[in-house]
């Protein structure tokens, strides 16, 4: 009896666990991207103070400022690895909207636990409250899911480009910039004194809609935008 390929979910699943044992033996791009993070946190945790106390209702945008800086960051890095192993990865024998999810599913881990460095940095040194940990996790996912979508979209079709580095900004930030915004705006929210949990969740049903957009798009346009390789 032949032996069946496997499904769509498992393919994503054998491209995100090749890209995860690669970044285990090296650890560069995490070490990279929370080395980056925390650097910026500290300046801005003394550059945003009034009077030597820390300025609250900044934090939900430097968090979002440094989630973008460190996941472009990120990303450069990631598929800057992947430039010499593209053309066997495009050639296998599974498709290409997997190959995408796959690779979202990488950054998404990867801009993940930079963000489980920062946040926790960044409520010690701004002495925040979390009083709604769980719908801050919840604005947290939706805004790493709908920048790296987008993110691994460009990435991957960047690749062989020489410019790719200036490009990658210059075409990412203008499409995520309502994500990013949602995200500070719904994080400031659950960290203002006292939270205002009906505003974040104005904002996350906003960035949810912004997810399911960004990934439903890249989905259909990764196999197109990769079709040379």
């Amino acid at each position: 009896m032949p032996r069946s390929e496997p499904g769509f979910v498992a393919q994503a699943l054998l491209v995100l666990g090749k890209d995860l044992r690669v970044e285990w033996r090296s650890r560069e791009i995490v070490y990279t991207m929370v080395f980056f993070a925390v650097l910026v946190v500290l300046i801005f945790s003394f550059a945003f103070a009034r009077q030597g106390q820390p300025m609250h209702d900044v934090a939900g945008g430097i968090l979002w400022v440094v989630v973008a800086f460190a996941g472009t960051l990120g990303l450069g890095r990631f598929f800057d690895r992947e430039r010499e192993t593209q053309r066997a990865l495009m050639l296998a024998p599974i498709s290409r909207a997997a190959i995408y999810a796959g690779k979202l599913g990488g950054m998404v881990i990867f801009i993940g636990v930079t963000e489980a460095v920062v946040l926790p940095l960044l409520v010690l040194l701004f002495n925040l409250p979390m009083t709604h940990p769980l719908l801050l996790g919840g604005t947290l996912a939706l805004g790493t899911l709908g920048f790296a979508a987008v993110g691994a979209l460009f990435g991957a079709s960047l690749m062989q480009t020489r410019s790719r580095d200036v490009l990658l900004g210059i075409l990412l930030y203008p499409i995520v910039t309502p994500v990013i915004i949602a995200g500070a705006k719904g994080t400031a929210a659950l960290l203002a004194t006292p939270a205002d949990p009906a505003a974040a969740l104005v904002w996350i049903k906003l960035m949810a809609i912004f997810d399911l957009i960004f990934v439903s798009l890249a989905l259909w346009a990764f196999e197109p935008l990769t079709r040379s390789e």
